[in-house]
């Protein structure tokens, strides 16, 4: 279980995912302030998720979504900080929520398979992996597929 909250983390980081995408440009000064309050909050979010204090970041996720529904990578690091803390069924819907927003958030994909393969559900979890295949770089590629193949046996990784 470790490896996998493991290859989460290291997923997250490889991928940069902390990275503040440019602000919106705001119209008004209520627009402006709520945007300055999510990517406030996203921040100090992504530090405690970095520091492993996954209790701690969900609250501030959770906001900084109510803030700004179309923030894919806050709803990655909401779902991968559920799945840290094994609730997995709410990782699921916030990986899902955040690969609606944004087709290429890495985290987002090995959150699926990861969360998909441990409540049971390989099919599931074999259909994430086959869509997440197509977006991963050559050396990614290699990284990614042999953790995965590692973790998760009864999948069919392709290319190992």
């Amino acid at each position: 279980m470790m490896r996998v909250r493991t290859l989460l983390l290291g997923g997250l980081l490889a991928g940069g995912l902390l990275a503040l995408p440019d602000a919106a440009i705001a119209t008004d000064t209520t627009a402006a302030e709520t945007t300055d309050e999510a990517d406030s909050l996203y921040v100090v979010a992504g530090e405690l998720y970095a520091q492993k204090k996954y209790s701690d970041a969900i609250p501030l996720f959770r906001r900084v979504v109510e803030l700004d529904p179309r923030r894919g990578n806050a709803f990655a690091l909401l779902g991968g900080a559920l799945f840290q803390l094994g609730d997995y069924p709410q990782a699921i819907g916030a990986f899902e929520r955040a690969l609606e927003l944004d087709e290429g958030i890495k985290l987002a994909y090995l959150g699926l398979v990861a969360s998909n393969y441990l409540t049971q559900r390989i099919e599931d979890a074999q259909e994430w992996l086959a869509r997440m295949v197509p977006i991963l770089t050559g050396e990614e590629k290699a990284r990614y597929l042999a953790m995965i193949s590692a973790q998760f046996p009864d999948l069919d990784v392709p290319g190992i």
